[in-house]
């Protein structure tokens, strides 16, 4: 079946293809990343997306070079949609790709990259998610202070310090998280300053936090 439906996505039809490309992501299967892979680049950009979403199903290594290029595409959702599917693949040789991601225009490309670089839990991600700590969109850092805390590299404490003071109650919440998830005796320093916060939840959180090293 899936060599039939790959077949399918050189059909003349836009519609024919577009339930091909629906087709091989519900089947799942990693025969269909050859087939999938030229559908990023296909002329209808709702081939394109789908195809990156079929490709982030299949969760297929293969798929790495594929989707790393499609996070140039002109379409915020084939980026966006390319770099949920890096995340869904796991494999380190994405965090170049991804990196642009990082600085992307659109904020949902932004906030997926993070993710996925998360996802991936590479130490070698921790620059790029370093960068995504000035991210003007809340979420957007929230989530590279999650990615930095899932890696886990103490390398990254200097850079999470100013997030405690972060205008975004859920960012400064989450820098406190992934302080502790770092476990390096630098953190107790910081997170004994923190008892002087103004904030009377980060202090009990790092009162918490204290207690539990």
């Amino acid at each position: 079946g899936v060599a039939a439906l790959g077949g399918a996505l050189r059909d003349s039809s836009v519609e024919v293809r577009r339930m091909a490309v629906w087709a091989l992501g519900e089947i799942e299967s990693a025969e269909a990343v050859e087939w999938l892979t030229p559908a990023l680049r296909d002329d209808d950009v709702e081939i394109r997306r789908k195809a990156a979403w079929a490709l982030g199903e299949i969760e297929s290594p293969a798929a790495v070079a594929g989707l790393g290029a499609a996070m140039r595409d002109s379409d915020a959702e084939v980026r966006s949609t390319a770099a949920w599917a890096l995340g869904e693949i796991e494999s380190p040789v994405a965090i170049d790709a991804l990196r642009s991601g990082v600085h992307d225009s659109n904020v949902e490309v932004r906030r997926k990259a993070v993710w996925a670089l998360g996802e991936i839990e590479d130490p070698r991600a921790v620059s790029a998610l370093t960068e995504a700590l000035a991210d003007s969109d809340p979420e957007a850092r929230r989530t590279a202070v999650w990615a930095l805390g899932e890696i886990q590299d103490p390398s990254a404490i200097p850079a999470l310090r100013p997030l405690l003071q972060d205008p975004d109650e859920e960012v400064r919440k989450t820098a406190i998280w992934a302080l502790i998830e770092m476990d390096d005796p630098a953190v107790y320093d910081v997170l004994v300053e923190l008892l002087k916060d103004e904030d009377p939840e980060v202090r009990k959180q790092a009162a918490q936090a204290l207690g539990d090293m």
